[in-house]
């Protein structure tokens, strides 16, 4: 009895865990068998901007757009760069002393055009007036030690002193110089002029009248005082800046040169400069340096030009315009594909035209470029000669595209 429930039990159990397996299969069959839809990334696309836009006949008379037919041309090779004017470090001067002191005048006033000699600062010095002593005083020992050791050498020749005493007046005699030649050498580094020192070694009245502890700070050369930074009476420090001199016969003019144009520039060409200041003016340099270094913000290079200015009309920080006359590139036998600089502008980061391919309808083509002169950039790739562009109104043409794009946003 027992043995036939325990198998009946059994069979009951099998029967349960196949029928629960199975539920299990029918469950998971019952998913559906489409894939679940992509996930939302939350990202906008940004807009693409159009290939083309129309215009209306007002429109384009409004905005004041006109064209150009793309053209294959011979350009003189004149490279255009910006500037701006700058001093001849080489004639530009600040007045310092070598010690400190009062200013005691001025002869000369801001602007003042001054001849090389030419006083400029009047200054007292204390330390200056304590050195001139001490050079009188060594001075004064020297003599009567010269005149000792002078003295010496006639009785050693007499024998009427030994060789010990004469060689202790010789030491002396030139001990007593070098302090003098010391006192000297400080002289002239706190700024005494050759004639002042002779004035001294004679101990001319008039040395002790006019000199005194004053100093008279000279031009080196001949210029302009462009720069005031005391009043008489003013105190200042040794080596402090005081006045400043600069001969504007000669100026540096500093230009920006891109990368692309390096091949082209080299030392010795010629400059033409232009300035808004003097429109029908042309001022003529020539270039003496190019820069070792690339800027890496603006990608340029600084190329440095002289130029004379004899009438001083070009002043340090005028923005000038330049032409540099560069012989054409290596392997560049034929005319080029140009465009005026007004056509091209900058869309989605790269060099854009506007090419029109029927009346009222405009094309974006971008554009490789190369170097640009007299006007005019090189077109390597992205239009051909026949093309019409936009050259005035081009930034309107930029607009309009801009515009276009945010209406198919929408």
């Amino acid at each position: 009895m027992n043995g036939t429930t325990t198998k009946q039990l059994a069979g009951l159990a099998f029967c349960a865990a196949v029928a629960l397996t199975a539920c299990g299969k029918g469950r998971h069959a019952a998913k559906p068998s489409a894939e679940a839809p992509a996930k939302d990334t939350g990202k906008a696309e940004e807009p693409a901007t159009p290939e083309r836009v129309r215009l209306t006949a007002a429109a384009i008379a409004e905005s004041g757009i006109t064209t150009w037919k793309v053209q294959v041309v011979d350009l003189s090779h004149l490279l255009s760069l910006n500037g701006s004017v700058g001093y001849d470090e080489n004639r530009l001067l600040q007045v310092a002393a070598n010690v400190k002191g009062r200013v005691e005048s001025i002869p000369v006033d801001l602007g003042a055009r001054v001849k090389a000699g030419d006083p400029l600062l009047v200054i007292e010095s204390v330390d200056l007036g304590r050195t001139r002593e001490e050079f009188l005083k060594e001075l004064s020992s020297f003599n009567v030690a010269a005149s000792a050791y002078e003295r010496a050498k006639k009785l050693v020749e007499a024998k009427a002193i030994s060789a010990g005493e004469f060689q202790a007046r010789e030491g002396d005699y030139l001990a007593k110089k070098a302090a003098v030649d010391s006192a000297e050498r400080t002289l002239h580094l706190y700024g005494d002029s050759e004639e002042t020192v002779a004035r001294l070694r004679a101990g001319t009245r008039s040395h002790s009248a006019v000199d005194g502890a004053t100093l008279t700070l000279r031009a080196p050369f001949a210029g302009r005082v462009i720069d005031r930074k005391v009043t008489p009476g003013a105190l200042f420090e040794a080596l402090q800046p005081l006045m400043t001199v600069a001969d504007l016969g000669s100026v540096w003019v500093f230009l920006n040169a891109y990368e692309k144009d390096l091949a082209l520039l080299h030392e010795g060409l010629p400059v033409t400069l232009r300035t808004d200041a003097y429109p029908q003016e042309t001022f003529i340099g020539r270039v003496d340096f190019l820069g070792s270094v690339v800027d890496p913000q603006t990608r340029s290079v600084r190329v440095r030009a002289t130029v004379e200015n004899r009438e001083g009309k070009l002043r340090p920080g005028l923005f000038v315009k330049a032409q540099l006359n560069v012989p054409k590139p290596q392997g560049e036998s034929r005319p080029i594909v140009a465009v005026p600089q007004a056509a091209l502008q900058t869309l989605d980061g790269r060099s854009t035209v506007f090419v029109q391919v029927e009346p009222g309808v405009f094309a974006r083509h971008h554009v490789e470029v190369g170097h640009s002169f007299e006007g005019f950039t090189e077109i390597l790739a992205g239009i051909k000669a026949g093309d019409v562009v936009v050259t005035e109104g081009s930034f309107v043409m930029k607009s309009e595209f801009a515009k276009a794009s945010l209406k198919g946003e929408d």
